[in-house]
């Protein structure tokens, strides 16, 4: 996922900040900001939880895909419209976040 990290941090959408109840500093990605000023965003490490099938190919078609996960002892399968991250994936695409990963792969 470095790649896709890079190419959300170029277009300002990886910042640093604080863990609510933790005194440590953790990466976030930036979703939304709402007209008030307030954000959506998500720490680096859950996305990697929920998204973590990805990891190899985090393309747009892979990330929009159903995917499979642990929280605490339970297995969730569920799609990236479910969980709430598809218009995400939809903004990042039309933003051309994605395209730069395809480059980057070689062809045998």
């Amino acid at each position: 996922m470095n790649q896709l990290y890079l190419s959300l941090n170029e277009a300002g959408l990886i910042f640093k900040g604080q863990v609510a109840l933790a005194q440590e500093e953790v990466n976030y990605i930036l979703l939304e900001t709402y007209e008030n000023g307030t954000t959506n965003s998500v720490d680096v490490n859950t996305f990697e939880t929920l998204f973590g099938d990805a990891k190899d190919n985090p393309t747009y078609e892979a990330l929009s895909g159903t995917h499979t996960f642990k929280l605490g002892d339970e297995n969730y399968t569920m799609t990236a419209e479910e969980m709430g991250y598809q218009k995400y994936f939809d903004q990042w695409k039309e933003k051309g976040l994605f395209k730069s990963l395809s480059t980057n792969r070689r062809k045998i």
